[in-house]
């Protein structure tokens, strides 16, 4: 058995943990530059191969369907599903009645459109958020009318359509990584001086294998509705104990509960993969 997994320069530590746990169960373990390959027919995979892409670049995704043919395990619930991607994930949450914050998909520049969108959203200030990016960037608060403008304005001039969001305040920004319809870890996120986003945090006591029942669910069913099975999910906690959710990433930087929590996530990764392998496969 191996697993070849797609690194096109990711933060090593990633790759890194799933080689130790192929490692520790004698799985053959092989990284593969998206950017050398050469698509040989030879070259694809097959019953028995895990095939796992931490790279984000379209590149990577059209190797990883190359070399994709049924039976190889992935973290694809289907045999097609490692073929489409959801075009707008917000869109996908609300209609699965998913607790999403208020959000409204944004296609002009008219003032008098955007002042009709914040007021529905509860008045300012909004998110603007522009999906595609990590770590926070193309998340933006917009305070007043300038900013709104301003933002929508330049994103508009660059063909871009955000989401406009209603701001969630007072909340506690938590990540749930989610494995095989498992929620398996979560840790809080703290806020960034000056900034309204947050970081990881490097403290062990804010991490923990035991997720909250409310948390679990709400991250189980967001993956499960973008056709993953494996997933990093950020939530918001309101002092009110609402949740929400604000979305769920595939591939996700998943090092971080391994190396800050102690949590085994390369290894519940791996295991589900090895597990699937034995399994018939679902077209």
């Amino acid at each position: 058995m191996r697993l070849v997994c797609i690194d096109d320069g990711v933060p090593a530590e990633g790759p890194e943990l799933l080689h130790s746990a192929c490692d520790a169960r004698e799985i053959e373990f092989l990284p593969l530059d998206p950017r050398t390959f050469c698509f040989e027919d030879e070259d694809r995979l097959g019953p028995g191969d895990l095939l796992f892409r931490p790279a984000t670049s379209w590149i990577s995704q059209r190797v990883e369907q190359f070399l994709y043919s049924p039976g190889t395990a992935t973290f694809y619930p289907t045999d097609e599903d490692i073929y489409f991607e959801v075009v707008d994930p917000v869109l996908v949450h609300q209609r699965c009645g998913l607790p999403v914050p208020r959000s409204i998909p944004c296609h002009t520049a008219d003032r008098g459109a955007l002042r009709s969108y914040v007021e529905r959203l509860g008045g300012l200030p909004v998110v603007v958020k522009v999906s595609g990016m990590s770590r926070g960037v193309g998340v933006m608060l917009a305070r007043d009318w300038a900013s709104v403008f301003g933002l929508i304005d330049y994103l508009s001039s660059q063909n871009v359509a955000p989401h406009l969001m209603a701001f969630v305040d007072d909340a506690v920004h938590w990540r749930v990584v989610v494995v095989g319809g498992s929620a398996i870890a979560a840790y809080r996120n703290p806020l960034e001086h000056d900034d309204f986003r947050t970081y990881a945090s490097e403290v062990p006591d804010d991490y923990s294998a035991d997720v909250p029942d409310e948390m679990a669910d709400i991250a189980v069913r967001s993956v499960a509705a973008i056709r993953r099975e494996f997933g990093g999910v950020d939530l918001l906690e309101h002092p009110s104990g609402r949740i929400y959710l604000l979305e769920a990433n595939f591939p996700c930087y998943f090092a971080q509960a391994q190396l800050s929590g102690g949590i085994d996530v390369a290894g519940r990764m791996v295991d589900h993969l090895a597990a699937k392998a034995h399994r018939p496969s679902q077209i």
